[in-house]
C-alpha cells in the first residue's frame, strides 16, 4: 500500500511539472507574439487629445500638440509624452516658432507662453501648455513652422519642421537636431 502512495505522490509531481512547464512555454510563447506585434507597430499614428495636429519630438521620445483657432490665430500647443497622451510639464516660460504662410517667403517668430492652469496646479514655469497669437495664422488653415528649440525631459530637440495642419510623424528623423544634457 505504501509503496503505491509513493507512486501515486511520485506520478502526480510529474504531471504537476509537466503540466506548470507546458503552461510556461505557452505564456512565453504569447510573450513572443505580444512583442512581434509590438514591433510591427513600433511606427504607429497616435491620436492628438485635443483634435489638432501632433509633432513628433526624437524616436517618439514626446509630442507637441498644436491646435489654432482659424478665426484668431491662437496658437495652442501641449507638450505630450511619446503616446501623445499624458501632459509634460516643461520649464520654459515660451516655446519660438518660426512660422510661414504657405504663400509667402517671409517666415515670422511666434512666441507661445506658458499658460498657468488652476485646474491641474501647472504654472507658469512648470506647465504643459503654451499659447500665442498671430494675426498672420487667423483665417489659415495651412502653414509651415519650425519649433526653433525646446527642451523636454533634460532632453534638447532643435529645428523641428512640420507642416500644419499635416505634422512630421513620417519625416521627423530628417529635419531635427537632438541633444542630451
Amino acid at each position: 500500500m505504501m509503496k503505491l502512495q509513493n507512486t501515486f505522490v511520485m506520478w502526480a509531481a510529474i504531471l504537476t511539472v509537466i503540466f506548470v512547464q507546458s503552461g510556461c512555454e505557452k505564456k512565453g510563447a504569447n510573450r513572443s507574439e505580444q512583442e512581434s506585434t509590438h514591433e510591427r507597430h513600433t511606427h504607429h499614428e497616435h491620436t492628438a487629445p485635443h483634435g489638432g495636429t501632433l509633432v513628433v519630438l526624437g524616436e517618439e521620445f514626446a509630442h507637441v500638440e498644436f491646435v489654432l483657432e482659424e478665426t484668431t490665430g491662437k496658437l495652442t500647443a501641449y507638450v505630450l509624452d511619446g503616446e501623445a497622451e499624458k501632459p509634460i510639464r516643461l520649464t520654459e516660460k515660451t516655446i519660438g516658432l518660426n512660422v510661414k504662410r504657405l504663400n509667402s517667403e517671409k517666415a515670422r517668430t511666434l512666441q507661445l507662453k506658458a499658460v498657468a492652469n488652476v485646474l491641474t496646479g501647472e504654472t507658469e514655469g512648470d506647465t504643459s501648455q503654451f499659447e500665442g497669437q498671430s494675426d498672420e495664422l487667423a483665417g489659415v488653415t495651412e502653414f509651415h513652422a519650425e519649433i526653433a528649440s525646446i527642451v523636454v525631459k533634460g532632453q534638447t530637440f532643435t529645428h523641428v519642421d512640420f507642416n500644419f495642419p499635416e505634422g512630421n510623424e513620417g519625416q521627423h528623423e530628417e529635419h531635427e537636431e537632438h541633444h542630451e544634457h
